[in-house]
């Protein structure tokens, strides 16, 4: 009999041993998950930053355009102030 106390001791440990492997198991499991979605969000968040990385470049380009044409109508104001001030003498 002391060897079955002995067996079933052994079989309580691997028992406990198994359930803690269970349990990490699970853990584990839980934190791929969580990094699966936290890589998934970090893709999205790449993609979003080079969209707006290319809205951004559109609106610069639009805003060198109108500073152009900004100084093109004040050049043309410019000689049309001398003209006229000529005209008025």
């Amino acid at each position: 009999m002391g060897n079955t106390s002995k067996v079933e001791q052994a079989i309580g440990r691997f028992e406990t041993a198994l359930h803690k492997l269970e349990k990490s198991l699970v853990v584990v499991h839980e934190k791929d998950a969580k990094l699966a979605s936290a890589s998934n969000k970090t893709a999205a968040l790449e993609a979003d930053h080079k969209k707006v990385l290319a809205e951004l470049e559109q609106v610069r380009a639009k805003a060198d355009e109108l500073a152009e044409i900004n100084r093109q109508a004040i050049k043309r104001v410019d000689h049309a102030m001398v003209r006229i001030q000529r005209v008025i003498g």
